[in-house]
């Protein structure tokens, strides 16, 4: 077996100058870097159960690294990469199958999760609301990836037992947006959030067929995340 030691002088002493900004730096102008994580919800058409529209997704994990500059004491730009894993329900994805095919008896599904990934960026407003607890709004843009996961199908016909079959990934981007909302508990030098962003715009994935030609889906993805974390202040 292999160890890794991890010398953690550099990162404690890294946490200890970020504080030191903060104990002394104004927080008028109240920029951050953070870290978030939650709950990353599918909604329509991305979670739907149709086998033409559908993806069968099942909520997720998100988490998210970003900060923001504020160049007034309101007002500022926000950057923020965040990557989202959502599980497929094959036992729902299994039983349309079976539904939309008189042939088919039963079918195994084994599949990976899909997964979102964006990096934006874009102006950010955060307004006092009481004493050390504020709201914030933003609008971002940038690029949106998505990469639908790799399947694995074993049907069962009358009598005939089929080998495995599979599904291979297919990936898109695009440049989109997404908008959120949260809360934000600041103390001295540092701030628990609440956020909650929405992702929705189409990608289109391409996939090989087995007569050699080319096969594209047009898949809408909307996607709801709330994640909790902390904001340091510089």
């Amino acid at each position: 077996m292999y160890s890794i030691k991890v010398n953690r002088k550099p990162i404690l002493a890294f946490f200890i100058l970020i504080a030191s900004i903060a104990s002394v730096h104004s927080q008028d102008f109240p920029s951050f870097v953070s870290i978030r994580s939650g709950v990353s919800i599918p909604v329509g058409e991305y979670a739907s159960k149709d086998l033409e529209e559908g993806c069968f997704t099942q909520p997720g994990i998100n988490v998210t690294l970003g900060g923001a500059w504020f160049f007034k004491p309101k007002f500022g730009i926000e950057a923020d990469v965040s990557v989202n894993s959502h599980p497929v329900d094959v036992a729902s994805l299994g039983r349309a199958r079976i539904d939309s095919d008189p042939f088919l008896v039963d079918v195994t599904i084994r599949s990976n999760p899909y997964m979102i990934v964006t990096t934006m960026l874009g102006p950010v407003a955060q307004f006092p609301v009481v004493s050390k607890l504020s709201i914030n709004g933003k609008i971002l843009g940038g690029l949106l990836y998505g990469k639908t996961p790799y399947q694995l199908y074993k049907p069962e016909y009358f009598g005939v037992d089929a080998p495995w079959a599979e599904i291979t990934s297919a990936q898109d981007w695009k440049f989109s947006w997404q908008a959120g909302i949260g809360l934000a508990w600041y103390l001295s030098c540092v701030g628990f959030v609440l956020d909650t962003e929405i992702i929705h715009d189409q990608l289109e994935f391409r996939f090989n067929t087995s007569g050699g030609g080319v096969r594209t889906d047009y898949k809408t993805i909307s996607v709801i995340n709330t994640t909790l974390g902390i904001h340091l202040l510089l």
